[in-house]
C-alpha cells in the first residue's frame, strides 16, 4: 500500500469528519471547521481517498498541541498514524507539544517522547437536570465578555495555560457564549464559553483564579441549559471535577494529558484551566 502525506485543506474536512464518526467521536463537521481554522493538519492518502488526519495548534510558537489523530479503522496497524505524527512534529521543532492520548494511542505517542503527566475527566449528560444559579459576592457579577474584554482574557489564559489564543477568543466571542465574572473592582476573575459542539452544548474554555467562583460562573451557564446534553472536560485533579459529577455530569473517558518537552508550570497565584476548549486543542 502506498500512503502519501500531504496538507489538510478544508475540502478534507469531509473526510475528517467520516473518520471522526468511525471512531464515534462526537465532533460536528462544523467543529472540523473550526479546529482547522485556528490550526494546521495533514492528512494520508491511499490514492485520492483521505486515510489518516492529524491536526495541531501552535498557540503563541512556544507551546503547541497536537490532536484528531485517526486512522481509517480498516488501515491502523500499518504505520499511518506513525507517519502523520512524524509529519506534524517535524513542524513544531522547538515547541513543547501537548496532546490527551486514548488508551489505544498511548504507546505510538510514547515512542515520540510524550511523557504522562495528568489526567483529564471528559464529564457529560445527555439530559442536564435542573440547576440553580448561585447567589454571588456583594460586588460580584457576571455578564457577557466584550471585545474589548480580550486583552484580559488572553493574558487570562496565558498565565493558566501558557498558550497565547487571541484569535480562538475572538472567534468565540461570536460563535459562543462568552460570559466573564468580574470582582467588585470590575477586575476580571474568571472565563467560561457555553458554545455548541458535538451532540450538545460544551462549556470551555473555563480560567479563573478562585474555584468556588468559577463553580458561580459555570452554574449559572448550566442553570440555562436544562434538558440539554453537555459536556465539560477538566483536570482530574482539581475538586472542580467532583462537583461538576455532583451536577450531574457523569465522568465518561479519562484521557492521558502527554507532554513532548518541559511541561507548564504556572507562577504561584496564577490562575487556573478548569475546562478545555476541546481535548485536541487544549
Amino acid at each position: 500500500m502506498s500512503v502519501t502525506l500531504r496538507p489538510m485543506q478544508e475540502q478534507d474536512i469531509a473526510e475528517g469528519f467520516a473518520l471522526s464518526q468511525q471512531m464515534k467521536w462526537p465532533h460536528r463537521r462544523e467543529d472540523w471547521l473550526q479546529a482547522w481554522q485556528h490550526g494546521k493538519g495533514m492528512v494520508a492518502l491511499e490514492g485520492d481517498t483521505v486515510i489518516g488526519t492529524v491536526l495541531c495548534w501552535p498557540w503563541g510558537g512556544q507551546l503547541a498541541m497536537v490532536g484528531l489523530v485517526i486512522v481509517d479503522e480498516r488501515l491502523q496497524g500499518r504505520g499511518i498514524g506513525k507517519a502523520l505524527m512524524s509529519g506534524i512534529l517535524s513542524q513544531l521543532e522547538g515547541c513543547n507539544v501537548r496532546l490527551h492520548a486514548t488508551e489505544m494511542g498511548k504507546g505510538l505517542y510514547e515512542k515520540y517522547g510524550f511523557i504522562a503527566t495528568g489526567v483529564v475527566h471528559q464529564h457529560q449528560t445527555p439530559f442536564l437536570p435542573v440547576l440553580q444559579a448561585r447567589t454571588l459576592p456583594p460586588g460580584w457579577h457576571i455578564r457577557p465578555a466584550t471585545e474589548s474584554d480580550l486583552p484580559a482574557i488572553t493574558a487570562l489564559d496565558q498565565a493558566a495555560n501558557g498558550m497565547s489564543r487571541p484569535q480562538l477568543f475572538a472567534d468565540l466571542l461570536v460563535s459562543g457564549s462568552s460570559e466573564v465574572l468580574t470582582d467588585d473592582t470590575g477586575t476580571i476573575q474568571a472565563v467560561a464559553v457555553k458554545r455548541r459542539f458535538g451532540r450538545g452544548y460544551a462549556i470551555g474554555p473555563i480560567l479563573g483564579y478562585q474555584e468556588e467562583r468559577v463553580r458561580d460562573l459555570v452554574a449559572h451557564h448550566l442553570s440555562q441549559l436544562t434538558g440539554e446534553f453537555v459536556r465539560v472536560d477538566c483536570n482530574a485533579s482539581l475538586p472542580f471535577s467532583k462537583w461538576l459529577t455532583g451536577c450531574g455530569l457523569a465522568v465518561v473517558d479519562a484521557p492521558v494529558l502527554m507532554v513532548r518537552g518541559t511541561p507548564w508550570q504556572p507562577e504561584p497565584a496564577s490562575p487556573q484551566a478548569f475546562g478545555l476548549m476541546t481535548q485536541a486543542m487544549g
